[in-house]
This record gives C-alpha cells, structure tokens and sequence, in this order.
C-alpha cells in the first residue's frame, strides 16, 4: 500500500479540525501519515493536536515560535518532512472534509503519466459546500479549465493547495530550492510543475470545501462590488516575485517556450515594452477580468 504524508497547517481552526483530520484518517486504498505545523493557535487547537497524537502514531505536530502566516506555514511544514518516508505528500486545510477516495484518486491519477523527469503534482477541482457542508456548486467549470494555458497561469492559479498530491520525484525536486518571497504555497508549486515539470487537472472534485467567515483562504468566486474591485486593483499579487525565485531556482530546467514569458513578469516594471506586450499581446491574459489585469499592470500591482 502507498504512504501518503499529509502537511496540515492549523491557526485557530478548533471549530472544524476535529471533522477535518478524521477524514483523512477515513481515506481508502493508501496509509497515512499526518504531520501539522500549528501557527501560534490562541483557541484550543492546540489541545486538539495533542489529543490526536496521543490517539495516533502517524500524528505528529510542531507549534511555531512565531507566526508564520498562511504561505510560509505551509511552506516551512514541507521543507521540514525531507527526512521522513513516504511516496506522495499532499497538503490539507483544516476545516474541509475529505471523501474516502480523495487521495487514492490522485495517486491514481499521477501513475496514469507514466515516468517523467521531475516528477508530477496533481491538483482537483473543489465541491464548494457552506458551513454544514451542504454543496453550493463546482469550484470550476470544465469548459473554462479547456480554454486555459500556459501564458493564464503567469496570472492566476488553478491549483488549490488543499486538492495537490505530489510524487516523491516531485516533492525531492520541488524541494532543492527554498523561495524567500512568494505569495501563496500552492501557486509556488503550481508554477513549478508548470513551467519545469509535470502537472495534471482532475475535472471531478473530492473535497466538501467548506465556506465560512473564517477562512484565510477561500473560493475566489466574488462578486464585483465596487469595494471588491478596489481591493483587488489595489493588492499587489506578486507574480514578478515569483517569477524571479522561479527563475533563481530552476532556470536550467525551465521549457525553453516558456523561459521568456517568466524573464518578462519578472522584469515588467523596469522595461516599458514587456509591460505592453503583457498588456496587450491577446495570448497573456486570464480567464476574465482582463480589463482589471490592465490595470494592475498600471499600477505596478501584478
């Protein structure tokens, strides 16, 4: 049977944890292992953890000294496993519930791809449910997903960190560089696969992806109210950032299609001409919201 080593990040998730981690420890066809890095809990997270551990030999938890916020959580939990034995990682949330097939799903589905260089990260779609997890709708639609390629990921990410399952080819060569700026860990990861090694999509969703008031990270459907739209124009996403720890990690790596479109988001803001073809080259756009993507190319914000 396949190990899988779950990284679970916690901050003050008391409410939902409980409901969380039993889940994974219900997942079917693969043996787990769970290991949490906790931010600084204030509730009774914390309390939580060490009854877990205490019930289960393949759980084990670190507090932070301090905190970390969400990213670099998640990120100093996965460089801390090298040592550890296992044939795939995957990240989780702590307030979703997980079906029984969610990780065997994605391992299957990585072994569809045969041998690669690097390595493969998986990542699904999401069952967005509320509160009781009672389903809303799909986080994606598949005809959107179609329409997507390389040059929309330089702008968003399809990739929810709490869907990844990676090979330990992956994790190995996912995990020689450590980036110092980066927004959010699975977009990191995501630009990894995409740019340097191998990626797959899951269509079907196998996550009741819980919506609340205190998610940190939450699904991106918005509506466009006008306070949205300010905030959005007005957050700076970072993209250059982590195109250049990209860049400084794996450019010998990089798909030679590819290596100019990374040098370009890296560099917008010092030369004029990449930020126009950026900007008005109709192959570097998102799914939608094109116009305001203009615009944060304006305001430096991209």
């Amino acid at each position: 049977m396949e190990k899988c080593l779950v990284l679970l990040a916690t901050y003050n998730g008391e409410k939902y944890l409980r409901e969380q981690i039993d889940s994974i420890f219900a997942q079917e066809g693969v043996e787990i292992e769970i290991a949490c890095s906790d931010d600084c809990s204030t509730d009774g997270t914390q309390d939580i953890l060490k009854e877990y551990s205490e019930k289960h030999k393949n759980f084990s938890y670190y507090i932070n000294k301090e905190n970390k916020k969400f990213t670099y959580n998640f990120l100093d939990l996965f460089f801390s496993v090298k040592e550890k034995k296992f044939d795939y990682v995957a990240f989780a949330d702590q307030d979703d519930f997980w079906l029984p097939n969610k990780l065997i799903s994605g391992i299957n589905k990585i072994k569809e791809q045969g041998e690669t260089k690097h390595g493969c990260l998986y990542s699904s779609n999401l069952i967005v449910t509320n509160e009781k997890l009672e389903k809303i709708g799909m986080q994606e639609d598949e005809t959107v997903i179609t329409k997507t390629n390389k040059q929309t990921y330089l702008f968003e990410n399809i990739a929810t960190g709490c869907t990844m399952v990676m090979d330990k080819k992956f994790y190995d060569y996912a995990s020689r560089y450590y980036p110092n700026n980066v927004n959010l860990h699975d977009y990191w990861l995501f630009m990894i696969a995409i740019y340097s090694a191998n990626y797959v999509y899951d269509f079907n969703g196998y996550i009741l992806y819980r919506q609340h008031g205190d998610n940190q990270i939450g699904t991106n459907k918005k509506k466009w109210t006008r306070k949205n739209i300010s905030k959005v124009l007005h957050t700076k996403n970072g993209q250059d950032h982590t195109a250049d720890e990209l860049l400084k990690g794996f450019e010998k790596d990089i798909y030679p299609e590819n290596l100019q479109d990374l040098i370009m988001i890296r560099d917008y803001k010092k030369k004029f001409k990449y930020k126009w073809k950026l900007m008005f080259n109709k192959k570097y756009r998102k799914r939608n919201r094109n116009l305001i993507l203009k615009l944060k190319f304006i305001l430096n914000k991209v």
